[in-house]
């Protein structure tokens, strides 16, 4: 029998990486494309890149799975790895619902695959659809790409293209991009992130987000929080969202920069002002009992108790678990698995999907 060559071995090894690529993401569309191992199998070393060649993998099951490409961004990858490509697609699931889905490649493979969601699935949380760029201050618009912070740029000063992604309910998610993988960045946050501000005015976006306020709420505070990027994950425990709260909170140490004060041309707005104030200032990690104490020397007219109460322990629950620090309120999605070789630091991976 003749042994084949160098370059016919690389060649079949190549056919057998983008046949694994996309059996990977039409079977169950989860974010990692090596499957339960969470890492890129042997092959993906060895075969020559190519990028042309997954990009049609992709295509072909985009065709298969009814899906039409929206958005198409490319980047570049650190330390010479080659070009990034990000593609957002839409689609219709069985029941007519649209469904979206998110695929990138690198020279070395597909390295994520999210969606589309079956239309029987109960959970719809996993993020699906590509936000090409943030605009601070507001929720970002799934088709506006002309915005400085684009996905498939580094967004957060790490070296690594980042990937925005946003799920059913608004939720924001923010994905490192490496030659052979993805990974998701942890973020702690008092409320699920929905949009990005630059509140330290440093060319770098925080998350954040809102509590929400069911319509018609006679008080109606904004209980607002951010997330910025430090220690490889976007937290509320760090110097610049303890400085955004602190000068929302006035008083010592605000600078002089606190929110101007509502005129208090009623008990709504007196409370308002009041619950907004205790919560900047547990954020931005000031005694609890103090900032607590302080809110229940205010006078609560009858008519306005219920309402308070319950805003009052919303306030109450973005209080430190200890007086080390502020809680982290939502945990990352996913199993913590240290040693991954595409994991940023304090990074957290998305489930297979059930």
């Amino acid at each position: 029998m003749r042994k084949g060559t160098v370059t016919e071995k690389l060649s079949l090894t190549t056919c057998v990486l983008i046949a694994a690529c996309v059996a990977a993401c039409a079977s169950d569309h989860q974010v990692s494309p090596w499957g339960a191992a969470r890492r890129p199998h042997l092959a993906a070393y060895v075969a020559p890149p190519d990028l042309d060649g997954h990009l049609r993998a992709i295509d072909v099951e985009a065709a298969e799975l009814g899906l039409k490409l929206e958005v198409e961004l490319r980047g570049a990858l650190p330390r010479r790895g080659g070009e990034v490509v990000l593609r957002g697609y839409g689609g219709t699931d069985a029941i007519g619902r649209r469904t979206s889905a998110v695929r990138v490649a690198t020279p070395r493979g597909v390295v994520m695959a999210a969606g589309p969601l079956d239309s029987g699935r109960a959970d719809r949380s996993q993020a699906t659809q590509l936000i090409p760029s943030l605009l601070p201050g507001a929720e970002p618009d799934a088709t506006e790409q002309l915005g400085a912070f684009r996905s498939g740029t580094d967004l957060n000063g790490d070296g690594a293209p980042d990937v925005v992604l946003r799920n059913e309910a608004g939720a924001l998610e923010i994905w490192a991009v490496q030659p052979f993988g993805t990974a998701r960045y942890a973020v702690e946050l008092a409320a699920p992130p929905r949009f990005a501000l630059d509140v330290d005015h440093d060319g770098t976006l925080e998350l954040a987000g809102r509590i929400p306020v069911a319509e018609g709420d006679p008080i109606a505070p904004e209980l607002l929080d951010v997330a910025g990027f430090e220690g490889g994950r976007y937290t509320h425990r760090g110097g610049a969202a303890r400085a955004f709260h602190a000068a929302r909170a006035g008083g010592p140490g605000a600078g002089g920069q606190g929110k101007p004060k509502e005129p208090e041309k009623d008990d709504a707005a007196r409370l308002r002002g009041a619950l907004e104030r205790a919560w900047h200032a547990l954020l931005a990690g000031r005694p609890a009992a103090e900032a607590l104490a302080a809110l229940d020397r205010e006078p609560v007219p009858p008519a306005l108790r219920e309402a308070f109460a319950a805003h009052r322990a919303r306030v109450a629950g973005a209080a430190p678990a200890s007086p080390g620090g502020a809680p982290a309120l939502e945990e990352p999605r996913g199993p913590s698995r240290a040693g991954a070789p595409t994991r940023p630091q304090g990074a957290s991976e998305t489930p297979d999907r059930r």
